[in-house]
């Protein structure tokens, strides 16, 4: 039990420091540390991007997100399947195989505005911080074992990567709503995504809250 509470308070103070070490990059140094990461469209990205960089650039007229030169790719990352991903410096990536699942208008832009909320929130950048720093703490381990303390420690990222997910569903409705008028059909995604997300114990060791759950939570949300 000692040991959970000293992880516990270790956790909680590294990740406040981390967390600050990210909150204190201004956006022009975001977006001068990660330029290397935009890359050049190809041609057979063109039918993604005639579809979806229409509804992006609505959803930022919409908001009033951070300075950020904020830019739409598509994801090559087809090991991940259907998938949208936040980077630091301002990119929004979403996958082939995500197109192909969600077919409407508000079903995609609301898949775009919770990445675009990964950045409100500077999850990117704190993911990024707290990822160092777990990984100087497992060097610091000094074994490729895992270890009750460092098995804590794992716990507590994926606890607070989920937190950042439930944060960036509530900026992406606000969003929508905003840009829309409306929600209705944001949960598409979510509602194609349940059946494979099996017994809902697994949220435990999940980065990601079950897809029931943030269904729930999107039904359920008010204006």
């Amino acid at each position: 039990i000692g040991l959970l509470v000293f992880g516990g308070i270790a956790w909680f103070i590294l990740g406040l420091i981390s967390d600050y070490a990210a909150e204190s990059i201004s956006e022009s140094q975001e977006a001068k540390m990660f330029t290397w990461l935009k890359e050049s469209p190809t041609p057979a990205e063109q039918p993604y991007r005639d579809r979806a960089e229409p509804i992006f650039e609505k959803l930022l007229a919409a908001g009033d997100l951070r300075p950020l030169p904020f830019y739409f790719s598509v994801s090559p990352a087809h090991e991940y399947g259907p998938n949208a991903f936040a980077w630091p410096g301002g990119g929004v990536g979403v996958t082939p195989e995500l197109f192909d699942l969600v077919k409407t208008e508000i079903g995609l832009a609301f898949v775009l505005a919770h990445e675009l909320g990964h950045h409100e929130h500077r999850h990117t950048l704190k993911r990024l911080s707290r990822g160092l720093l777990w990984g100087l703490i497992a060097s610091l381990a000094g074994s490729a074992e895992p270890t009750t303390g460092s098995s804590f420690l794992h716990l507590g990222m994926l606890a607070n990567s989920r937190a950042q997910e439930a944060e960036a569903d509530a900026f992406a409705m606000a969003l929508v709503h905003q840009a829309y008028g409306t929600t209705n059909g944001a949960s598409e995604f979510f509602e194609i995504m349940q059946a494979k997300d099996g017994w809902a114990f697994s949220s435990f060791h999940r980065t990601h809250p079950l897809s029931g759950d943030r269904l729930e939570f999107i039904q359920d949300w008010i204006p």
